[in-house]
Parts: C-alpha cells; structure tokens; sequence
C-alpha cells in the first residue's frame, strides 16, 4: 500500500502544479502560497514513502527523470517566492514547473518498468492508467480548493474554474475508456478460471475492479456534471460541496486502481 500512496501524492502534487498553470486563476498570492505549501506537502511525504518504506519495492528514479523532478520543485519555490499571480512572467515559472513535473513521471521507472503484462494492450493500459492519476486527482483537488477561494473572492471571474474542470471531466471519460479497457482485458481470465465469474468477484479482483468502475469514475462524471450546472448558475458553495464528494471518490478509485496495477504489474 505505501508504493501506492506515495505514487498517489507524487502525482496529486504535479497534477494540481498542472491544473495551476492552465487555471491562470487571478486569485490572490494567498491562494497560491496555499497550493505551493499543499504540492510541496505532498512531494515531500511522496518521496519520503519512496525512499524510505517503500524503496525496498520501487525503483529508484533515472537521472532524467530525477533531474526533472529537481528542476519542478525548484521552479515551484522560486515561484512561490517571487509571487505575482497574474503576470505572464509569474506564470511561465508555473508552466515550467508543471512541464518538468510530467516530464519526470513519464520517465519514471516506478511506471515505465512496473508492466508485467507480455501483450501491447495490457502495457498500454497499465501505463495509461498510473499516468492518468496526474490529472485525475490533480483537477478534482485543483477544482474543489479554488471553488473555495470564490467564496472569499466572489468576484473572480469562473473562467479558471471552468477550465479545471473540463480537465476533470475530460479525465474522467478517458478513465472510463480505460476502465472498459481493463474490464476486457481481465474478462477471459475471470470466465475461464474455476468457478467463473463467481470465484473471479469473491477471490480476485473483479469485484475492485467493478467498484471503481461505479464509485471512481461514474460516480465522478455525475458530479462533474452536477458541478458544471451550479457553477453556471453561480452557486459556488453548492459546487464546493458536490466537489468534496468528488475528491472522496476520485481518491478511492484512484488508489484502488494503483495498488492492484504496483502489486500484480497488470493494468487495473
């Protein structure tokens, strides 16, 4: 499980760096000194899980993708120290930070040697599916923290925050491709073995498998939706309520997702 979990926090880090720079929120330097502290919390724990408990079961990050993941904090703390929300150059310190960030995850060896599936499609979606984490959890948690700045801000123009989540919901429905991906992939295995489908949902990982279906990405897609309307009526505190639903869901469905695909090299 902790592989699991410093994966997670590695890739919410980046995703919200990410979902920063394409907000372009004019919110105040307190909301962005508040999302700087959460990334760097969150790398920090990440790769202390890493390193640490977890380093016995993931592979140490390439020079390449080591480098980028230096270069991403540091861009992120000479951001956060010369803050200026709302200028381009300020902003172009955000981009390159989020650029390294998923620089450094798509050449991480954690993801890039984790497959142990023998057939292209199986590697596809297992890869695709720890990559997706970065924008799945980054745009839920992005989304949910500046629908709550509009209620210190009201007056702050719901473009950024339309923008998130288009990435939210975009995420969500290449994450259920991805799931009928999964599904198909595992359902020769689940028919064939003894006692079928039964023995498949009572001993293996159907049953996961079906529950972040429903709860991780379907659950999801209805919030978004939900969001998306009271966002258009200007209902912010509803959607910050449905959003913190969301992040609930989206963190069960990704971590489930996660901890099968590290502990059996097989998309989940």
């Amino acid at each position: 499980m902790l592989p699991a979990v410093a994966i997670l926090l590695i890739h919410a880090a980046i995703g919200m760096l990410v979902c920063a720079a394409i907000a372009r929120s004019p919110a105040g330097p307190g909301f962005y000194r508040m999302i700087l502290l959460i990334v760097l919390a969150c790398l920090i724990l990440g790769f202390g899980l890493r390193l640490g408990p977890a380093s016995d079961t993931m592979p140490m990050p390439t020079n390449l993708s080591g480098i980028s993941y230096v270069v991403a904090v540091v861009a992120t703390i000479v951001f956060g120290i010369s803050l200026q929300p709302g200028t381009t150059q300020s902003f172009m310190k955000l981009t390159v930070a989020s650029i390294c960030g998923t620089l450094a995850i798509l050449t991480d060896p954690a993801i890039l040697e984790g497959a142990t599936s023998i057939t292209w499609t199986g590697r596809v979606l297992y890869h695709a599916g720890i990559i997706s984490v970065l924008p799945a959890v980054g745009s839920v948690l992005f989304a949910m923290l500046l629908a709550h700045w509009y209620l210190v801000e009201p007056r702050m123009s719901l473009e950024p925050l339309r923008r998130v989540l288009i990435v939210f919901v975009a995420t969500q429905f290449f994450l259920l491709v991805s799931v009928a991906g999964v599904i198909a992939y595992h359902w020769p295995e689940w028919t064939e073995m003894d006692g079928g489908l039964v023995r498949a949902f009572t001993l293996g990982n159907a049953l996961f498998v079906f529950m972040r279906a429903f709860l991780g990405v379907l659950a999801p897609i209805g919030l978004a939706w939900m969001t998306w309307k009271t966002v258009e009526l200007r209902s912010i505190q509803s959607a910050t309520g449905i959003l913190y639903a969301a992040v609930v869901f989206v963190l069960f469905g990704e971590t489930i997702s996660i901890y099968l695909s590290l502990a059996t090299g097989q998309p989940y």
